[in-house]
């Protein structure tokens, strides 16, 4: 079974990139920035696939492995794509 970050492609834009190398440009050199510019290109791009997570690495001089520890230590970063609704269901009492 193929990993599932390896079925969808990613579709980068000259606009979105010349957002994210914006990004990169304000947070480079900030020391602690690297949760800021994750957040802001998640808002360019929706999601964080690794091809944004390895341009955010070798941008802010970060290793790879720490923005993916990062990324996926928090749960407000996602590595897919959402869908356009977001469904939830609680089977508890306490919602």
């Amino acid at each position: 079974m193929k990993n599932k970050l390896e079925v969808i492609p990613f579709k980068d834009s000259p606009e979105k990139r010349a957002k994210l190398d914006e990004v990169i440009a304000e947070y480079k050199g900030v020391s602690g920035a690297l949760v800021q510019a994750l957040k802001k290109a998640q808002e360019i791009y929706g999601y964080l696939p690794l091809e944004v997570q390895i341009v955010i690495a070798e941008g802010l001089g970060v290793p790879l492995e720490e923005v993916y520890g990062v990324v996926t230590f928090y749960s407000f970063f996602n590595l897919t794509p959402k869908g356009k609704y977001k469904i939830s269901v609680c089977l508890g009492t306490a919602c």
